[in-house]
């Protein structure tokens, strides 16, 4: 049973849906990633490019980015996607930034408050996807009506690299399940 869980719970994270269900939605939430020198990491830009194309293809309205300031950081990795989406010629009115959260709890509470005060009922969670098992649980246990959509690309690629990031995923996943918060 000590193995099983978990190893049920990976096979799960994995095999977990990549795409969206065909259909418009209110909004994008872009969960957010590091950022260095205000500057989206190649893992954060790959989720940016992603929300950009789901607005872009008119299957979103508005795109929501998450994040606080990381250590060492001057700006929250909310306000680096949403400069990284109004520099792509998003319209800055089509963009909301929640600045406080650290954690994808957090992410989507932030996030969820924000489409509340906007009236947005809908939403996709982009990220990677190994990291959208867990954000979909999160979601839905805060009652939102959320899909999700994988970035196309990820730094992720090898199990050499994939491997650490999925059992950091298992970890906090059967942390959700049981506490109901990460860290």
């Amino acid at each position: 049973m000590v193995v099983f869980i978990p190893a049920a719970t990976g096979l799960r994270i994995v095999t977990f849906p990549r795409t969206i269900e065909v259909g418009k939605y209110d909004c994008a939430i872009v969960l957010g990633a590091a950022v260095s020198n205000n500057w989206p990491t190649p893992v954060f830009q790959a989720r940016l490019d992603h929300g950009v194309q789901l607005y872009r293809q008119g299957i979103v309205d508005i795109l929501i980015f998450t994040g606080g300031v990381g250590s060492g950081d001057v700006r929250a990795e909310s306000e680096v996607g949403a400069a990284y989406a109004a520099a792509q010629g998003i319209s800055p009115g089509d963009l909301l930034v929640e600045k406080t959260s650290e954690t994808t709890p957090q992410n989507l509470l932030e996030a969820q408050k924000l489409m509340t005060a906007a009236g947005l009922g809908t939403t996709v969670i982009v990220s990677d996807p190994l990291h959208l098992y867990r954000s979909s649980l999160i979601a839905h246990s805060l009652g939102m009506d959320a899909s999700s959509s994988a970035t196309p690309t990820t730094r992720y690629r090898s199990w050499r690299t994939k491997l650490p990031f999925l059992l950091r995923e298992i970890y906090f996943t059967l942390r959700w399940r049981v506490f109901k918060h990460d860290a």
